[in-house]
């Protein structure tokens, strides 16, 4: 592997020293296994390149440097500077960029924005952790239903996305950003959760009993956070101070940007006795009540 790292390295600089003397390149940033180092025989040097042309998108630019494939996001100023300001802190883009490392920046408000866009604020950090919690939730019940109908292959396959989703909630609520090895890091983080996970990947003579204590312990682990993971939300619903309902909470502007399935979260914190829970006539017409809305008050 020696060889191979050099020869990227060669390929990367190589690259590098070309586009940098070009004066419609702005800045270069690196992302990838490049920063990471977990490089293998099929990697690609990942690279953002900022030149001065407005593109309305981001262009993938695929190449090869000294017999290295390379993965170039091609983007203009206007367009890098736009996702800065649009883009969800703690989403896709927000991410690659916050694992990146800066090459190299003839621009001031390409650096600005670069150094002070790899920060994390905490309210996205909570408000991503209950994406990442209700999807859980969504994920635990499908599994408990297809185990409950010995539908095994499904039960198993949705078990295993359950332990990836709880991975995503685990990190993100430890300080961590999201990556693509976050599993692992989980594991890493926490030893109860790599044996879950060993057991289920490894132990098969009685799977559905297997799938059942992963359901158990992903319930256990919930449960014994979700006032942390939903503070947020319990703090929002104290000062409006009135019953709301799932629809109502996800028109704030505190969390309409994300998709967050917020029955999920409510229905959780009422099971827990965190919050209470009632129905609230739902009416097209005056005085005629098409349905009873559940609505939900701390």
């Amino acid at each position: 592997m020696k060889k191979t790292i050099l020869q990227y390295q060669k390929a990367f600089n190589s690259v590098v020293d070309r586009i940098k003397i070009d004066e419609s390149v702005l800045s270069v940033m690196v992302f990838g296994s490049m920063v990471t180092g977990d490089l293998w025989e099929e990697s690609d040097i990942d690279l953002f390149v900022i030149v001065k042309e407005n593109f309305e998108k981001i262009r993938d630019i695929h190449t090869e440097e000294k017999d290295v494939p390379v993965h170039i996001k091609l983007m203009g100023k206007e367009k890098f500077i736009q996702i800065y300001s649009d883009n969800l802190k703690g989403g896709y883009i927000h991410r690659i960029f916050s694992s990146s490392r800066l090459v190299f920046s003839k621009d001031m408000d390409i650096t600005v924005r670069f150094d002070g866009g790899r920060f994390f604020p905490d309210i996205d950090r909570e408000r991503w952790g209950m994406f990442f919690l209700g999807k859980l939730l969504k994920d635990m019940g499908v599994c408990k239903k297809y185990l409950w109908s010995n539908g095994i292959y499904t039960s198993y396959t949705t078990a295993i996305r359950c332990i990836e989703k709880y991975s995503r909630l685990f990190v993100n609520s430890s300080g961590y950003m999201i990556s693509k090895d976050v599993l692992a890091m989980a594991m890493n983080l926490n030893e109860d959760f790599k044996q879950c996970v060993d057991k289920l990947f490894f132990e098969k003579t009685n799977l559905a009993e297997t799938i059942q204590e992963t359901m158990t312990f992903l319930e256990e682990s919930i449960n014994s956070s979700i006032k942390s993971n939903c503070n947020l939300l319990l703090n929002y619903m104290r000062e409006q101070d009135k019953f709301l309902s799932a629809e109502e909470i996800m028109a704030e502007d505190l969390f309409v940007d994300f998709d967050i399935d917020m029955e999920e979260l409510l229905n959780k914190l009422w099971e827990r006795d965190i919050i209470k829970k009632e129905s609230r006539d739902f009416k097209i017409e005056k005085d005629k009540t098409l349905f009873k809305q559940n609505v939900y008050f701390v």
